[in-house]
């Protein structure tokens, strides 16, 4: 059976200097069991390093790998970095008179190359080879080999040689004046055309240097594996599938890849919820033979007072949860002080071990199920679709309505085929064409009023069974109807406050005698707008709901967050596979053990002990078990049937506890 991987990031002072070596060698035999596997970086600052620092620290790192290999570690190269991060130590980084990073406007980055200049491919190449022969277990190719994010420059690379390769590849002769007004005018089926090609070309450029990569390692030693550290890289086109056989090559090497984001600090806890999205995301995007994922886990700059050990643990127990199998430490410093303040790290991180293997044990590679959010490898295009300055920051992808579901306990699917209930917001699905759009209309969808106007101006009104009235910018509060799916809460209200957090408010027009009107707006005098939230069953056979009142904030009151989970419920047609419908602030995923049955990961969000936490879980199954982070565990009996669903009843969770739930 596959098990988990901890790995560790081992930064350049930690292995170059003697003292610093030693330690950590000290350090790891007493933590003996704690970690697999070490990537020793390649650089401390962000901008690519000269061929005669990179050849002099492949000298150094071949003569270090053999000592921790001497105690059991699969040991590897991090090559930080490839194109660069930004500009940062550029006296001392790499300085040839070759293409750097360019934006639409001209701007240059320092200390980014890009990827298309003949000269600096060759120097990368060169230096693979230079590590390749430190005779590495693997090689982590960092996600600096990106098209946006180096800073100065957000959005690349429009130097003169990406646009005479653009120009081949459209036919038409582009310069930055010319390509950013295409990018904004036009029809939208235009703009969205040219977009999509500058997608592809991203995809391409990123391609072109793992293959470059791949056949310089190749040159040295085939079976070294290729591992690639991502983000949530929509402008770079996320073309993780076909970035993952490139970096498989011609012998088909067993791959790495490392899953990543923000989350630096615990300062905001929550914020974890919202990488272990993004994970979740970017790991479900692999084809299915990729099993060696393990996440990034970010501590940089390694101020041990910013996050506890506990929320390291945390992260971890939770990305795995997400479609990882093991977790890639990146917790020590990168400066010559001692590593003692580094301690708690490796002591939570041994006894939460036995817990990760339990997850590997339960999930495999199983996908997450529940309500997705529909968006594709272009959505990127879409955003501003109706306005100007494209390429341009946009709205989160993968955004906050899946932080605010499942906050309130509602599972999260990222794979297409995975969800029962497809989330929709802004711009973000219209690059689908229309027949995939009218496809996810035949199902569940829950859409926010921008969303409802875009599918209507492509014709879907039928489908929707809602327009749009009007908008309000001030004083609506949204009062819950009679309608059945509402139950208990007829007349409960929201008051998001448009005064302090600006939103406009939609109106909603029912367009069919059959549309639902869930919720209405009043203002402060109790003078009624019209409709506000809306459900409809149309002729395809699917469930369309819309809200057009803070659709994705402010969903954490006992009747919005009970009307949420009624209404997914419904969508779904009871297939969503799991949730929980007690009132407590609960993340919740639902993947599925090798017997193909259910198998929960629960986190509470909370500083308050959640007591009396009831999941719906839709199998048939008496009993379940509960395990804790220690390992110990529970028999839990179903106490009663909510046709089809079984429910559970957890006695407590404590605060930021995580817990596995599975078929007993």
């Amino acid at each position: 059976m596959k098990k988990s991987k901890v790995a560790l990031r081992v930064g350049v002072p930690l292995w170059m200097d003697e003292g610093n070596c030693a330690e950590l060698l000290k350090l790891l035999r007493k933590y003996r069991g704690t970690v697999d596997e070490l990537a020793f970086f390649t650089g401390f600052t962000h901008p690519p390093v000269p061929a005669k620092t990179a050849a002099e620290r492949a000298r150094v790192l071949k003569k270090v790998m053999p000592r921790f290999r001497k105690l059991g570690f699969s040991t590897g190269v991090n090559y930080l970095a490839t194109l660069g991060h930004l500009d940062e130590n550029l006296e001392n980084s790499l300085d040839e008179p070759w293409q750097r990073m360019t934006d639409i406007n001209g701007t240059v980055a320092k200390g980014s190359f890009c990827p298309a200049d003949e000269n600096f491919r060759e120097y990368v190449a060169q230096t693979y080879i230079m590590y390749a022969k430190t005779k590495p277990d693997f090689i982590w190719v960092d996600d600096d080999l990106r098209m946006e994010g180096h800073a100065p420059v957000r959005f690349a690379c429009f130097c003169e040689k990406c646009l005479e390769l653009f120009s081949k590849e459209t036919g038409t002769a582009w310069t930055r004046e010319k390509l950013d007004k295409a990018f904004n005018s036009g029809s939208m089926e235009e703009k969205l055309g040219l977009r999509k090609k500058w997608l592809e070309h991203n995809r391409k450029a990123i391609d072109g240097i793992l293959a470059l990569i791949r056949k310089a390692v190749d040159s040295v030693d085939p079976s070294i594996k290729l591992g690639l550290m991502t983000a949530d890289i929509y402008y770079s086109g996320r073309e993780f599938r076909g970035w993952a056989e490139t970096l498989s090559g011609k012998n088909s090497v067993e791959i790495k890849w490392r899953p990543g984001g923000g989350f630096y600090t615990d300062d905001n806890p929550c914020e974890l919820l919202e990488k272990a999205h993004s994970i979740g995301r970017q790991a479900e995007s692999l084809p299915a033979e990729v099993y060696d994922i393990v996440s990034e886990l970010e501590n940089f700059p390694y101020q041990k007072l910013k996050k506890s050990a506990k929320t390291v643990c945390l992260e971890s127990a939770a990305y795995i949860g997400e479609g990882c199998t093991g977790v890639a430490l990146n917790i020590i410093g990168t400066i010559k002080d001692s590593m003692d303040e580094y301690i708690p790290y490796f002591e939570g991180t041994k006894k939460y071990r036995r817990f990760f293997e339990e997850e590997v044990k339960a999930f495999g590679r199983s996908k997450c199920e529940g309500a997705g959010f529909a968006a594709d490898r272009d959505c990127y295009a879409t955003f501003g679709i109706d306005n100007s300055g494209w390429p341009h920051t946009g709205p989160a992808v993968g955004p906050r309505c899946v932080l605010e579901l499942s906050q309130i306990g509602i599972p999260v699917a990222y794979a297409k085929g995975s969800s029962s209930v497809k989330v929709i917001t802004e711009d973000c699905f219209a690059s689908f064409s229309k027949n995939e759009i009218k496809e996810m209309l035949s199902g569940g969808v829950l859409a926010d009023a921008p969303a409802l106007k875009r599918l209507n101006e492509l014709g879907m009104a039928e489908y929707t069974g809602f327009g749009i009235e009007r908008t309000k910018d001030k004083d609506t509060r949204e009062m819950l109807t009679g309608d059945k799916i509402n139950g208990k809460f007829e007349g409960w209200e929201r008051d998001c406050r448009q005064s302090f957090w600006k939103a406009d408010a939609y109106i909603l027009k029912p367009l069919k005698k059959e549309s639902r009107v869930l919720s209405e707006a009043f203002d402060y005098a109790d003078k009624n707008s019209g409709p506000l939230c809306g459900a409809f069953e149309n002729p395809l056979g699917g469930r369309f709901a819309v809200q057009g009142y803070y659709p994705w904030t402010s969903l954490h009151s006992l009747s919005k967050s009970s009307q949420i989970k009624t209404l997914l419920r419904w969508l779904s047609k009871d297939t969503l596979p799991a949730y929980v419908s007690s009132f407590h602030k609960i993340a919740v995923w639902c993947r599925r053990d090798k017997k193909g049955r259910p198998a929960l990961l629960l986190l509470n969000c909370s500083l308050d002990i959640a007591e009396k936490v009831r999941v719906n879980i839709l199998e048939d199954a008496n009993n379940l078990t509960l395990i804790h982070t220690d390992m110990s565990a529970e028999k839990i009996k179903r106490m009663r049937i909510d046709k089809p669903y079984s429910v559970f009843e957890i006695k407590e969770l404590h605060p930021w506890e995580i817990v596995l739930l599975k078929v007993a």
